[in-house]
């Protein structure tokens, strides 16, 4: 595992926002997208220049649901990317959405990301409420529903106003993760934001792809916010731990207390994976990958 203190990347940017390039192999070929987008284009653009990533590799990039930390680069990127690209995206994504709260109103906050913007960027918005195949071993989750009783959460202050101007409690059915079935070695699931709980979207992945061996969980576990209890934050340790995974990457919005919490329980599968990380699970030929 390269992380970003390798000298050799030179010098790259973080953000609070995700991108992940995810690159599958297989005898026959290979297949590589975008999971999220990030903040801003110009982070990942930065990054990619300087990790010796190409780009224009791309085949389709995922958007996880429709909150800016993921979607915010997705017109720079795709205009990188330089060809027309699916963008995988369930339709609620776009539905305007707001946040609430006695002190303040954050109105419209997924603004920047339209049908229009990703077609005049190059992309083709593929939308979709169930799970999508990407490549061998690779699909989305499509919707999901927490099934660990304590991983369900209120969505306080979240309001979304769907198409037929109804204003709703927003639950973000929008969200969902990625797994990565590697032959020999396991499940891979990708959850960028925790939306559904990290647990539950882990169990939705087992079901969906018959794998049940987890080899790694990384992304946001949404640990970190304010209001999390510590129950939730030890159930979820101990729960991720009983996998007994190699990889438990906790990023993004997880959270100091569940970091500790994984590390203390499991700390040969703990990692802590900064930008610019890079990973490689399997057997994968160095010479095709579009990183150098």
């Amino acid at each position: 595992m390269d992380q970003h203190f390798n000298s050799r990347y030179g010098e790259l940017l973080a953000e609070n926002g995700l991108c992940f390039l995810v690159e599958t192999f297989t005898e026959s070929g290979s297949s590589t997208i975008l999971f999220d987008a990030g903040l801003t284009s110009e982070v990942v653009l930065h990054n990619a220049r300087h990790l010796g990533v190409d780009l224009h590799e791309v085949e389709a990039v995922v958007l996880s649901h429709g909150h800016p930390d993921h979607f915010g680069g997705i017109n720079g990127v795709l205009g990188a990317i330089g060809h027309p690209t699916p963008v995988v995206v369930h339709p609620d994504a776009f539905d305007p959405r707001m946040i609430v709260t006695p002190h303040t109103t954050l109105p419209m906050i997924n603004i920047g990301l339209t049908r229009e913007g990703i077609r005049a960027s190059g992309g083709q918005p593929m939308e979709a409420r169930g799970s999508v195949p990407l490549g061998p071993g690779l699909r989305t989750s499509g919707e999901m529903r927490t099934t660990a009783d304590f991983e369900f959460e209120a969505p306080a202050g979240r309001l979304c106003v769907h198409a037929d101007g109804r204003v709703e409690a927003d639950d973000i059915e929008d969200h969902q993760v990625l797994g990565i079935d590697v032959e020999g070695h396991g499940l891979i699931v990708i959850d960028p934001c925790g939306h559904r709980g990290v647990v539950s979207s882990v169990e939705h992945m087992r079901a969906l792809t018959g794998t049940e061996k987890v080899y790694g969980v990384l992304g946001g576990f949404h640990t970190g916010h304010p209001g999390i209890s510590a129950g939730r934050i030890e159930n979820t340790a101990k729960a991720l731990a009983a996998y007994e995974p190699q990889l438990i990457a906790p990023m993004h919005c997880s959270g100091f207390p569940l970091k500790k919490a994984v590390a203390d329980l499991a700390p040969e599968a703990f990692a802590l994976i900064t930008a610019g990380t890079v990973l490689t699970i399997g057997d994968v030929p160095a010479d095709t990958r579009t990183w150098q």
